[in-house]
């Protein structure tokens, strides 16, 4: 029977070694070391120590260390059992109490600066992955400059965290857990190195990421409670339907502008959830009939918080909807309506109060953008009266 388990990060030497001793008194004997999971076979508990040797990557052969290598720990009493990457695991029976690879705290230095190098590695290929991708999109355009492009990844998250709060928060939080990953990594391969140098034991030296556990598991059960609250806020709360005629709210419908009642031609969706910021709708319709053909989205947040709301907007105004390359927004003056903003011939950003809508469409006829922002100031009204009613 195989088992999987988490095990302890790869800078806490230690308690890896610790971790498996406790499984093989369970019966559980380690068998392969992944990324982030081991696996162990069932058999009788037996009482053997680990020890973790940090091996340059670059002397692996197919994964592995050297034979030669591996019969030198041999004749010490140890044998391999497995590793992933720079990290290689030996075992012996506590029974032939075997002696330590390593007599002097210094000797292991070396060791421990390739598990350091090998964390700053990750991290600079993470930043260069990163900035690749970041220079792949750029390209596409052109016009913006470096600054302009960073303030618009700004703008897109905030998007983000005010549309889907409990998907901004996991994005975020996911973002900064990673990085924290290696950071602590790094810390961590170098507080061993600085008690290293001075002489104290490897297995005596309290693991920087041990002092930092109570700290890492308050920041993560907060992050997992924050995503879990917001979610359970938004699920909780969805409603979805194929008409938003069928429902009331701070939006127009295709039906309002032809003047005439949905066919065969149509098609559209409704959906709804409050969050911690206020509430979040958004409709999807598309007719093509013989008369023409008009689709129709809109994005309607109601936001309390005016700083919020003011902030969103300049999100709203940074960013692309679905990724088409279009010009600045105009700021137009409609009356019955706080701000209205449009940028070519099918976006508008509309703000009446602590309601924000956002439409794009696209029509081969009628209605003008005129007639559009008219139904716009009307809805956006009728519903401010009614909150104040």
């Amino acid at each position: 029977m195989k088992r999987y388990s988490l095990h302890p990060s790869s800078f806490s030497l230690v308690e890896t070694e610790e971790f498996y001793e406790r499984k093989a008194k369970k019966g559980l004997i380690l068998e392969k070391r992944g990324h982030y999971l081991s696996r162990f076979r069932k058999e009788e508990p037996k009482n053997l120590s680990y020890r973790v040797e940090i091996v340059d990557s670059k002397r692996l052969e197919d994964g592995k260390i050297p034979e030669e290598q591996i019969l030198v720990y041999e004749e010490c009493g140890w044998t391999r059992v497995c590793g992933k990457s720079q990290i290689q695991i030996f075992s012996a029976d506590k029974d032939t109490d075997p002696p330590e690879l390593y007599t002097k705290p210094e000797d292991q230095i070396e060791s421990i600066k390739i598990l350091r190098k090998s964390f700053l590695k990750e991290f600079l290929s993470l930043i260069v992955t990163y900035f690749i991708l970041f220079t792949i999109q750029r390209s596409r355009y052109p016009r913006r400059s470096v600054g302009e492009y960073l303030k618009f990844f700004v703008e897109v998250f905030y998007k983000i965290l005010i549309d889907t709060p409990a998907f901004g928060f996991l994005l975020f939080g996911t973002i900064a857990l990673g990085i924290g990953y290696y950071a602590i990594g790094m810390i961590s391969s170098q507080y061993l190195i600085t008690k290293l140098k001075k002489g104290v034991p490897l297995r005596t030296i309290t693991p920087f990421e041990k002092a930092m556990r109570i700290w890492k598991k308050g920041i993560v059960a907060v992050f997992v409670s924050g995503v879990l609250i917001l979610g359970l806020i938004e699920g909780s709360t969805s409603v979805r339907g194929d008409s938003p005629s069928s429902f009331e709210g701070p939006f127009i419908t295709i039906e309002e502008l032809r003047g005439k009642e949905s066919s065969n031609a149509y098609e559209g969706k409704y959906r709804s959830r409050k969050t911690v910021f206020g509430e979040v709708i958004k409709t999807h319709e598309f007719y093509d009939g013989p008369d023409g053909y008009i689709s129709l989205d809109q994005e309607v947040y109601l936001i309390k918080s005016q700083r919020t709301r003011d902030r969103f907007l300049e999100s709203l105004k940074a960013s692309l909807y679905y990724g088409i390359v279009v010009s600045d927004f105009e700021e137009v003056l409609v009356d019955g309506l706080d701000e209205v903003y449009v940028r070519n011939e099918w976006e508008i950003l509309a703000v009446k109060g602590d309601l924000v809508l956002r439409m794009f469409y696209h029509t081969d006829k009628e209605p003008s953008r005129e007639s559009i922002l008219l139904k716009i100031s009307e809805s956006l009204n009728d519903t401010s009266v009614s909150r104040s009613e």
